[in-house]
C-alpha cells in the first residue's frame, strides 16, 4: 500500500559526506527497507573506494609495485572505465591518476607556485610517467609513479547506484537523492508534479526529472581542482561551477573538468553529448543548461 502524496526522508554518512533520499507515494516502513539496502551499499563503496585508511582496494592498488597486478571490483572497473574515456574526451584536463598531484596541493594550503620547488616537480615527474592498465577485472601498475585519487567522481557514482538499486531492486520511481548539496540525482517527481524543485544558489531554483545536477564550490574540494596537464592548481572563484547530464557520475566529472578548460573547450565537450550542461562561474550557462526553467525562488 502507499502512502499517496507522502514524502519519506533518509540519511547515511558515507564516502565522507552525507547522502539522503526523499521517496514519494510508497509506504514508509518499504521506503524504509529499500533506503536501508542503499546504505548498506554505500558502505561497502566507503570500505572499498574511499582512499582512506590502508585497508580498501584503492590503497592497495596505489602501494602496488611496478608491474604488479591487483583484482578489482566491478564498481572500480565501472569507474577506472568512465574516467579512462572522459580523459580521452578531455585531452587530459580529467585524470584520476594525478591523485599524488592532488594531494600535494591539498597538504600545501597555498595555491601559489614556486618554480624551484623540487618536490613538487619529482611529483609532476613522476605523474606524467605512470601508467595504469585494467583488463578484465585486474589493475596493473605499468610504470610507477602516479596515484589514483576517486574523490572527483565518487559521489556521482554512488548516487548512480543508488537510484539503480531503488528502481530496479525496489520498484521505487518517484525519487531524489544526493551527496551532501553537491550532487543531487532525480527520479520520476511525485504526483503530477513536473519536477522535483531544487535549489540553485540563494536565489534560483529548478524543477529536476531524470535529471543530476552537480555543484562544485572553487573554495572547496581543491584537491580536485588541480589541472594534471600542468600540474598547477585551478584559478580560484568564490563562484560555483554547476553541471547536468543524464547520470550524477557525467554531472560530477563535467563540474571537476569544466573550471580547467577555456570557454569554446566547454562548448566542444558539451556540444558531443546533448544532455550536458554547465554553469560556469560568473552565472554563464552552456549546453543544456540553457534549456532548463530556472525561476526565482518563493
Amino acid at each position: 500500500m502507499s502512502d499517496s502524496g507522502l514524502i519519506h526522508n533518509f540519511s547515511h554518512q558515507a564516502l565522507g559526506t552525507r547522502f539522503w533520499i526523499r521517496i514519494a507515494d510508497e509506504d514508509y516502513a518499504f521506503a524504509e527497507r529499500a533506503a536501508e539496502s542503499v546504505f548498506f551499499t554505500l558502505d561497502r563503496l566507503d570500505s572499498d573506494l574511499n582512499g582512506v585508511g590502508s585497508g580498501g582496494s584503492l590503497a592497495l592498488i596505489n602501494q602496488l609495485p611496478e608491474g604488479e597486478m591487483i583484482s578489482v571490483s566491478e564498481d572500480f572497473c565501472t569507474l577506472w572505465k568512465f574516467a579512462e574515456a572522459f580523459k580521452k574526451e578531455t585531452a587530459g584536463a580529467f585524470d584520476v591518476s594525478a591523485g599524488s598531484l592532488f594531494r600535494y596541493w591539498t597538504e600545501r594550503g597555498s595555491d601559489e607556485f614556486n618554480p624551484d620547488d623540487a618536490v613538487w616537480e619529482k611529483i609532476f615527474q613522476n605523474h606524467k610517467i605512470g601508467k595504469f592498465s585494467l583488463e578484465g577485472n585486474e589493475l596493473t601498475r605499468q610504470l610507477g609513479g602516479s596515484s589514483i585519487d576517486l574523490s572527483g567522481i565518487i559521489h556521482g557514482y554512488a548516487c548512480d547506484r543508488m537510484a539503480e538499486m531503488l528502481e530496479s531492486n525496489w520498484g521505487i520511481h518517484r525519487a531524489i537523492l544526493g551527496a551532501g548539496s553537491n550532487v543531487v540525482l532525480a527520479l520520476d517527481p511525485p504526483g503530477e508534479a513536473r519536477g522535483w524543485r531544487v535549489g540553485l544558489g540563494r536565489t534560483l531554483e529548478l524543477k529536476l526529472c531524470r535529471t543530476a545536477l552537480a555543484s562544485k564550490p572553487n573554495n572547496s574540494m581543491k584537491s580536485c581542482l588541480v589541472n594534471p596537464l600542468t600540474g598547477l592548481s585551478a584559478p580560484f572563484s568564490h563562484e560555483a561551477i554547476r553541471a547536468v547530464a543524464n547520470t550524477a557520475l557525467e554531472a560530477e566529472a563535467l563540474t571537476t573538468v569544466g573550471v580547467l578548460l577555456s570557454r569554446s573547450e566547454s562548448e566542444s565537450l558539451l556540444t558531443r553529448v546533448s544532455t550536458r550542461g554547465l554553469w560556469l562561474p560568473g552565472g554563464e550557462c552552456l549546453g543544456m543548461f540553457k534549456n532548463l526553467d530556472l525561476t526565482s525562488r518563493n
